[in-house]
């Protein structure tokens, strides 16, 4: 341990715990019921013995059941993997193997693995091949002809697969199909999770539509309710193979919480200490959550590794800097090439070390690796083992966790003993977001679709106006398809299906349910791609004149295209830039059909409801060197840097669900009070339920109606609410009572650490007030709920004209959400009856047109929203073209 290291500059050493170590127990496996080439290959590989889970899976498959593993780090499930895919090879040597696994670096890995097991089986003339993003398109229908076992991610699946599922070879390949294998299926949750739940169906119902039935193999880290994440995945039964069978062996852990000196900024000093790790025996890795710190970590590594003192030093950019560096980050968004570099320099020893987001937790393996440093408590204990099990493999490891400022590590450090008990991960599946679900619907039953195609290679009737699948679906999934085949879909579906066109399976990729946005360099005739990313993500870390960094490297935003999702770069200094963000606005949708649920406990009422979210960057801050923070205000149009923004506000306006807090005790508070107390209530809900954070988020607001006795105009309320463009339903488990009181007494243990400070130097203010409130809400959630009627918290409109004459519309001088570009802010001028069209219209502009654009912009009513509770509703009388 760095004992003097940490002593010497002002470290504190919290709590130190051990994860005692554990012996092997190896179990006979000559009494399996299995081919004689799996037999062989378990004497070969495993002369002593199988670990009890290993043996118990092979027994349940045997039997022809799915079975997932739900075991820790290292304790050998793909052994089964490769026994099961050999026994079934042996026993119908036409059959065909499909290998999932969700990042192609596992792929690549586990191909040479899968090949030495079956030469191990006697079975060398079996050819295991891979298809992911590197094999080109022409050699991949050659890879399916000529291979048994054939090794893929889902998002090729999903782009590749599947939309050429009316070839002839594709179709060859896939009636031999008999095992599915999918790893690492608790990685399979939030967006895409639930766009893989649809894959997983449309590849079912495919296949059954050609007589296929399919054996699952899965394996997973230990996860809360695994049942119900696997039937909302997959939606057929398995049996599970849990950690109370596990006897590999492990090695003993070290765990060291630490909190930073305050000599200077936090990412400073951590990076100092990173740096010292470095420069001992062992390889580490390092874990933090945001995509933005893991840059800056690793750029200023890279920086004293090339002996540049100051971050405004001259621009230096080293072409190949993944080439050189011995330190690399690890993200998610970068290209395949850049991750396939980093990927081989860490499973080949070549790095001293690598600075990663979650996206490293998975099973690749990285050899020798004895330290692991976790800057900031994973907030659920799945994460935290798969992180502390990355080390120690072949010996004792230490882990060192570090202090990053948040409420979760207030709370742990303060009572240390939590730390091995946090909740396991939440599967976070919702197969009724209306987005995710018409995603799939162009892709399956679309005219021309996947249905359609395998129906002409099958030669089987095609019903152009109606949809029927073999398989179960999700509710509302086949009403859609339906709909879809006879062209009857919302303005914002048409939206979708306007921008998808033919090719529905590129446009929208399965880890989002909008299509990325792409950074590009262009120097001259130059121009190179520099990762994606999703539109919130655009937000934090690329948005106009920000500096962006991608693989240790500056750059500086300089355009940002909204309608091409393109985002332009040029070499910058090793600045740093943070937006300046107004707080979220938060719009409740209390019309028709638009509340999920609404009760109160006495004063407290609590709505889930549809909602309109708005997220604004007004400007930003910039810090060069040692300097003080430099501020920048939009527009920009006379920028010095030559960057051209000309909008006072760089806008995402999205829809999504929420549940909604209100009660008298927040109407007293100021500000940064009732900011305090959504923060509070939000932390603690995901100290409960482990959530990932990009999912969940936080906001608070005035109600625009008034609704009494329940809602009165002006009333503050907080909210926590999914980030997710048409929401996974996360935010409503707060409204399950017994978790609600849970959250408010979290959240009140939160607030009595008064020494707390946020991690981003934002200090929020727990006064005697912010006490009293949580106090206050948590005694109100006790009190017995009553329903609320939502017809009475509709809005009201006065219609005293004939309503077969008559239409809502957002009255002139009010703004709208252009459902077709973008959900752009439209300020409506007037509105008119189109006779070519025989539509009601509306005649206005964007507010992001410049000053000089005078041309109008016309769209029909049904396309343009309102915005909740700001937006003036009126009545247009065909009669008399007036609105009232």
């Amino acid at each position: 341990m760095l004992v003097s290291y940490l002593n010497e500059n002002g470290w504190d050493i919290i709590d130190t715990q051990n994860i005692e170590p554990r012996d092997k127990q190896l179990l006979l496996h000559n009494d399996l019921n299995v081919s004689e080439q799996a037999k062989l290959f378990l004497e070969e590989r495993y002369p002593d013995g199988l670990y009890m889970h290993q043996k118990e899976a092979l027994k349940v498959l045997v039997d022809g059941q799915n079975v997932c593993m739900l075991t820790g780090t290292a304790s050998g499930k793909s052994m089964v993997f490769y026994a099961k895919g050999i026994d079934m090879l042996a026993q119908n040597y036409d059959a065909k193997i499909i290998a999932i696994y969700p990042l192609k670096a596992l792929g690549r890995e586990q191909e040479a693995k899968w090949a030495e097991a079956l030469q191990r089986a006697g079975m060398d003339d079996v050819v295991v091949g891979r298809i992911d993003g590197d094999i080109h398109v022409s050699m991949r229908k050659g890879v399916l002809k000529k291979s048994k076992v054939v090794i893929m991610t889902p998002d090729i699946i999903h782009t590749w697969l599947l939309s050429n599922i009316g070839d002839r070879d594709i179709i060859n390949f896939l009636l031999k199909v008999s095992l599915i294998i999918v790893d690492e299926v608790h990685t399979y949750t939030g967006v895409f999770g639930s766009n893989a739940a649809y894959l997983f169906r449309r590849f079912r119902h495919l296949l059954a539509m050609a007589g296929r039935n399919l054996q699952f193999i899965c394996a997973s880290a230990t996860m809360a309710n695994p049942e119900d994440h696997l039937n909302n995945l997959f939606g057929v039964p398995f049996t599970l193979i849990g950690e109370d069978l596990d006897t590999s062996p492990k090695h003993e852990v070290e765990i060291v919480l630490l909190v930073p000196p305050r000599k200077e900024d936090f990412l400073s000093e951590v990076t100092k200490l990173i740096k010292e790790i470095s420069a001992g025996p062992d390889r580490f890795i390092a874990f933090i959550d945001s995509r933005r710190q893991t840059e800056l970590i690793s750029s200023i590594l890279a920086r004293k590794h090339s002996g540049e003192e100051e971050a405004d030093s001259p621009v230096k950019i080293d072409r190949n800097p993944l080439d050189t560096l011995n330190i690399l980050p690890y993200r998610a968004g970068y290209e395949e090439i850049d991750q396939q570099i980093i990927q081989q320099r860490l499973s080949q020893g070549l790095l001293k070390g690598v600075i990663s987001t979650s996206a490293l937790e998975l099973g690749l393996d990285i050899p020798h690796l004895g330290i692991a440093v976790l800057i900031g408590v994973p907030y659920s204990a799945t994460s935290l083992f798969q992180r502390i099990g990355r080390i120690g493999r072949h010996g004792k490891g230490i882990v060192y966790i570090i202090h990053s400022g948040s409420f979760l590590d207030e709370v742990i450090f303060k009572n240390p003993a939590r730390l091995l008990n946090r909740p396991l991960g939440e599967s976070a599946l919702y197969l009724n977001n209306p987005r995710i679900q018409y995603i799939h619907t162009l892709c399956l039953a679309r005219s021309g679709g996947e249905h359609d195609q395998l129906c002409n290679v099958l030669g089987k009737e095609i019903t152009e106006n109606d949809f029927d699948s073999p398989i179960t679906w999700p509710d509302g999934f086949i009403s859609l398809c339906k709909s879809e085949r006879i062209g009857e879909i919302t303005p914002d579906l048409q939206a979708m299906k306007a921008e998808a066109g033919d090719d529905p399976n590129h446009t929208y990729p399965l880890r989002d349910v909008e299509s990325q946005f792409r950074v590009q360099l262009k120097q001259g005739p130059v121009q190179e791609d520099k990762g994606s990313l999703s539109y919130s993500q655009l937000l934090r870390e690329a948005y106009p004149g920000a500096v962006y960094y991608y693989a240790t490297q500056a750059y500086r935003v300089h355009t940002v295209r909204l309608q091409s999702r393109l985002v332009y770069v040029r070499p910058e200094k090793r600045y740093t830039t943070s937006p300046k963000a107004i707080p979220t606005q938060v719009f409740p949708n209390l019309t028709s059909g638009n509340i999920y649920n609404a009760r109160n406990h006495g004063e407290l009422v609590v709505l889930e409801t549809n909602i309109q979210v708005r997220e604004s960057v007004t400007g930003y801050k910039e810090k060069r060197g040692s300097r003080q923070p430099d501020n920048y205000n939009y527009p920009l149009s006379d920028h010095k840097m030559n960057i051209y923004y000309n909008m006072p506000r760089f806008t995402r306006n999205y829809f999504t669900s929420g549940v909604i807090l209100t009660h008298p005790c927040l109407d007293g508070l100021s500000e940064p009070e009732i900011k305090t107390v959504a923060k509070l209530v939000y932390e603690a809900f995901l100290m409960s339920i482990p959530f990932e954070r990009q999912d969940i988020h936080y906001a608070f607001g005035k109600y625009r109606i008034n609704r009494p006795p329940f809602i009165n105009e002006n009333s503050r309320f907080i909210a926590i609410y999914d980030q997710t463009y048409g929401s996974l339903r996360l935010s409503g488990y707060v409204m399950q009572e017994n978790l609600m009181i849970t959250v408010f007494k979290q959240a009140l243990e939160i607030a009595n650490l008064t020494d707390y400070k946020d991690s981003d130097t934002e200090e929020f203010q727990i006064t005697s007030d912010v006490l009293n409130a949580i106090e206050v809400l948590l005694k109100s959630a006790k009190i017995k709920s009553s329903s609320i009627n939502p017809i009475s918290l509709e809005p009201e409109i006065d219609n005293d004209i004939d309503g077969s004459a008559s239409e809502q519309v957002i009255k002139p001088g009010n703004i709208g959400l252009a459902l077709r570009n973008n959900n752009q802010e439209y300020l409506i001028d007037n509105i008119f009856f189109n006779p070519k069209t025989g539509q009601l219209c509306y005649r206005g502009r964007y507010l992001s047109q410049h000053e000089s654009d005078t041309s109008a912009v016309i769209w029909p009513v049904d396309d343009v929203v309102p915005i909740p509770g700001e937006s003036q509703i009126g009545i247009y009388d065909y009669t008399t073209g007036e609105v009232k």
